[in-house]
């Protein structure tokens, strides 16, 4: 049922801001009429003058003449006007567009979530004590489109084969996450905490695709394992080089970003762009790491890979760490900071 004592607070403020709104504007006009009418008044005045010469009208022209309305109240107060009178246009705009989307059933997600938006941009206070209750209007709308959404996706990963866990808006599938973001109406893919689809239309059809995609680019490449750990240790040797390391560890993501480096082809350094420079993303990476130092603990010169958890200043930057998928789920890890090649 919708929140009536919630829309009624709603359609006051809209009405209260509407007459606000009409005064402003109208004001504008008055405003920007007058330097018209005192021209027009002066010009009708000279006119007289000079058909009635027996009548005066000096006084009155020199009083009309030193009238500096427009320079001293009018143009100092337009630009104000101006500004209160869009802020009043967008506030009842979104009065009027919350109203809406509430006495739909259920909430109209996607013009709420944008009246919320504008809503709170303004900071007006009688709207902003208003705020968490139609913040809560919307989580209880996008948790009813969630819990739709995450049947019909379950009941058609089912039909794959496929079952994924966890409560909207984040299902778990395997070591995959599709998060599903109903206000902006799209969703994207994970690898542990790394995107693989940044956007997809929010459909179960989308989702199921959008998967398999991930999937694809994640776990379907094809790996050399010794290949792979020969030009990680190149790429490990290259980061403590640039880092003047005397340790014998390397920070991941400098490895991942001399890694990417190695990989590219001839057009890339003769002229780096967008366009010569072939993709490695860091899930990739991730999967690539895991596999190799973790899974099938291969050796590079009779040496293999520790990795260290990363200290919490680490843990908090993706650019010193990364998330680490070991286990079936995309939380099932740990954040790694620094790898050395140690012996066997």
């Amino acid at each position: 049922m919708p929140n009536e004592t919630l829309i009624r607070h709603l359609d006051s403020l809209r009405e209260q801001y509407t007459q606000q709104q009409k005064r402003a504007v109208g004001l504008q006009s008055a405003l920007k009429a007058f330097p018209a009418a005192q021209y027009k008044a002066q010009r009708a005045l000279q006119d007289y003058s000079e058909q009635n010469a027996g009548v005066s009208v000096t006084s009155a022209q020199s009083l009309l003449d030193g009238l500096r309305l427009k320079e001293e109240a009018i143009d100092p107060m337009m630009p104000e006007l101006r500004r209160e009178a869009k802020m009043l246009a967008t506030l009842t705009g979104a009065l009027k567009d919350a109203v809406a989307a509430l006495l739909t059933e259920p909430a109209d997600v996607v013009k709420l979530d944008k009246a919320i938006g504008a809503l709170q941009a303004a900071q007006v206070q009688p709207i902003t004590a208003l705020l968490p209750e139609l913040q809560q209007e919307l989580k209880v709308a996008q948790d009813r489109l969630g819990d739709d959404f995450g049947v019909k996706l379950r009941e058609r990963l089912a039909a794959e084969g496929l079952s994924i866990s966890s409560r909207p808006p984040k299902f778990e599938l395997g070591r995959f996450e599709i998060e599903a973001n109903f206000s902006k109406r799209f969703l994207s893919v994970r690898y542990g905490l790394d995107l693989v689809i940044p956007r997809a239309p929010i459909t179960v059809e989308a989702a199921v695709k959008a998967y398999f995609t991930a999937t694809k680019k994640i776990t379907g490449r094809k790996l050399d394992a010794q290949a792979w750990i020969a030009q990680l240790h190149e790429a490990y040797s290259a980061a403590r080089q640039k880092r003047s390391a005397t340790s014998t560890r390397a920070n991941i993501v400098d490895c991942y970003v001399e890694m990417a480096l190695l990989r590219q082809g001839r057009a890339f350094f003769t002229e780096p762009s967008k366009h010569t420079f072939s993709d490695y993303t860091r899930a990739e990476f991730i999967w690539d790491f895991y596999e190799v130092t973790g899974r099938i603990r291969a050796t590079h010169q009779k040496q293999v890979v520790r990795a260290s958890v990363a200290v919490r200043t680490q843990a908090e930057s993706p650019a010193k760490s990364m998330w680490m998928v070991e286990g079936d789920g995309p939380y099932d890890g740990r954040y790694i900071g620094d790898i050395e090649f140690v012996s066997e």
